[in-house]
């Protein structure tokens, strides 16, 4: 008899946990090239040619994996500074929410080195998108929210702490808010990186006095540029069909709610 309430209670928490994990944006991240840019509209169209996936059993787990048939894909950028950076004919990555297309969050200009697509300009949320920053740089940031305007699961971004690290270690920190920029160029290699806050949403979480609610995950805009250092080459027109990268943090945040909330349940249960 307990047996039988026990599977009840776990089937029901899993019910329950459901609509708080389906309402994280579904990501699709693809690769393709430039086919239009609408600056009126404010659109760009793409031909994909391989889409971000991970497979656990292989090595590396996620790459690009190309796609056999694909259609023009179109969507809202998420800045008009798309239309100065981004030309017809390039390679890019995209991120789109919801499902493919419809409206991008990250849009990177890719270039391919040594078997490997890597990304010289992003506008958008860089942390959606997965090839690294050319010339072995990355970026960390945390969004610092305005607790008095939050709307359900996000807050506005007042100010955002970014971290700029050069081979895995930490080189530049600063703190800057919307319209402000910032730039590390100390390797003496000739290369840097020109990070611009647009706009950004932090997590209501990091409110101590919001409640836990479900909601889309928060997205901010930046542009970023990186110079490529002295040395580097590109490929030109033979290109890779795979790049190695960890796997995107919302291919798992599906997961995580329903697990918590099984793990939940069966903790109260034993604790009755």
């Amino acid at each position: 008899m307990y047996k039988k309430m026990l599977l009840l209670a776990m089937a029901l928490c899993l019910i329950c946990s459901v609509p708080a994990a389906s309402a994280v944006l579904l990501e699709v991240t693809e690769k393709g090239t430039v086919t239009a840019l609408d600056a009126e509209n404010g659109t760009m169209t793409i031909l994909p040619d391989a889409r971000y996936a991970c497979n656990y059993s292989m090595t590396p787990p996620c790459g690009w994996a190309a796609m056999n048939e694909s259609i023009e894909v179109n969507g809202t950028v998420p800045d008009p500074a798309v239309f100065s950076i981004f030309e017809v004919g390039d390679v890019v990555e995209v991120t789109s929410v919801g499902g493919e297309g419809g409206r991008w969050i990250a849009v990177g200009k890719l270039v391919a080195s040594e078997g490997v697509w890597y990304a010289t300009d992003i506008v958008g949320d860089p942390a959606t998108l997965p090839a690294p920053l050319v010339g072995n740089y990355s970026l960390t940031y945390e969004a610092v929210p305005d607790c008095a305007n939050c709307t359900g699961s996000v807050c506005p971004a007042v100010e955002m702490n970014i971290t700029v690290l050069s081979e895995g270690k930490t080189v530049f920190e600063d703190v800057i808010k919307p319209g402000e920029d910032l730039m590390y160029n100390g390797r003496n290699d000739n290369s840097s990186v020109l990070v611009t806050f647009i706009r950004g949403e932090a997590s209501s979480l990091n409110c101590p006095d919001q409640p836990m609610v479900a909601g889309p995950q928060p997205i901010s805009v930046f542009l970023v540029h990186v110079n490529p250092p002295i040395g580097f080459e590109p490929e030109g027109t033979a290109v890779p069909t795979t790049v190695a990268t960890t796997a995107p943090t919302s291919s798992g945040a599906l997961l995580v709610p329903l697990v918590a909330g099984i793990l939940g349940c069966v903790a109260a249960l034993r604790r009755r």
